[in-house]
C-alpha cells in the first residue's frame, strides 16, 4: 500500500468546491477551460478527480485583495 500523501490525493469536484467556496460545478468547469484552474484528471469509468496538491498550488497563487 502507498503511503498517505496529502499532495497526492485526489479530489472530487465537491471537494474542489468546498475548498474554493465555489457554489456550482459550472462555475469550476468554466475556470478549466478558461486555463484558470487547473484541470481534472481522468481515473477511468467516467470519473474525474483533482490532484489536490494543483488545486492547493492554484489557490496559495491567487491575488489577495486589498482594501484601503
Amino acid at each position: 500500500m502507498l503511503p498517505h500523501d496529502p499532495q497526492t490525493q485526489l479530489l472530487t469536484i465537491d471537494d474542489v468546491m468546498r475548498l474554493t467556496g465555489y457554489k456550482s460545478r459550472s462555475s469550476i468547469y468554466r475556470l478549466v477551460r478558461q486555463n484558470r484552474c487547473p484541470p481534472p484528471v481522468v481515473i477511468g469509468g467516467g470519473r474525474v478527480r483533482w490532484r489536490s496538491g494543483e488545486i492547493e498550488h492554484w489557490l496559495q497563487g491567487l491575488p489577495t485583495q486589498r482594501y484601503a
